[in-house]
């Protein structure tokens, strides 16, 4: 099966059918409220920055000032805990859910410039447990984590989740999306959105 993700519409598409996506239904269920244009390019800038850097492809010396301390803590993560990534911006989906994501780093973390929300562990428990769906169990040789990384350029939280609480966490999720799901069917919008 093939997998697509549309950068201008942030839509995926498997086999050229329309899927849902991760984000997308955190966001539909009114979990990631903040839509600010400022912070999301902040964002997506950060999150550029590390995947150049660790794809060996990054003009350090043309990086916005802004952006040159978040840099600077994913590096010192990588140094501090040894950490070499062997897949950048892995597109995957969970074939019983139909929901596709984009893993930032495997072995699997998710990179985060802002503060600690509560849907984190969503996203990153769905991400492992499509890991765990397509036999990648090799992808998980260690604890999934959330790294926060600091404006300041100084060593990154890191949030660090194991196994049981993540595989309940995805069960969270798969009730939410299948509450999301009806909601649609019956024709409800929500109006919080």
């Amino acid at each position: 099966m093939n997998l697509t993700l549309d950068y201008t519409t942030h839509t995926y598409y498997l086999d050229n059918k329309k899927i849902d996506g991760l984000t997308a239904t955190l966001k539909e269920a009114g979990l990631i409220r903040n839509n600010d244009p400022y912070y999301a390019d902040k964002g997506t800038k950060i999150h550029l920055a590390t995947e150049y850097y660790d794809r060996g492809t990054l003009d350090e010396e043309n990086l916005d000032s802004q952006i040159k301390p978040y840099l600077n803590s994913w590096k010192r993560f990588r140094k501090d805990q040894g950490y070499i990534p062997i897949h950048i911006e892995y597109q995957i989906y969970h074939p019983e859910l139909m929901v596709a994501t984009k893993i930032d780093r495997l072995p699997l973390l998710d990179i985060k410039s802002g503060s600690q929300e509560p849907w984190h562990i969503l996203q990153i428990g769905f991400q492992r447990e499509c890991l765990k769906a397509h036999k990648m169990d090799e992808k998980l040789r260690m604890n999934a984590m959330d790294v926060y990384l600091d404006q300041d350029g100084g060593p990154p939280k890191v949030k660090v989740y194991n196994s049981t609480e993540l595989r309940e966490i995805f069960k969270v999720y798969a009730s939410m999306l299948h509450f999301l799901r009806w909601r649609r069917s019956a024709g409800i919008r929500n109006e919080s959105r």
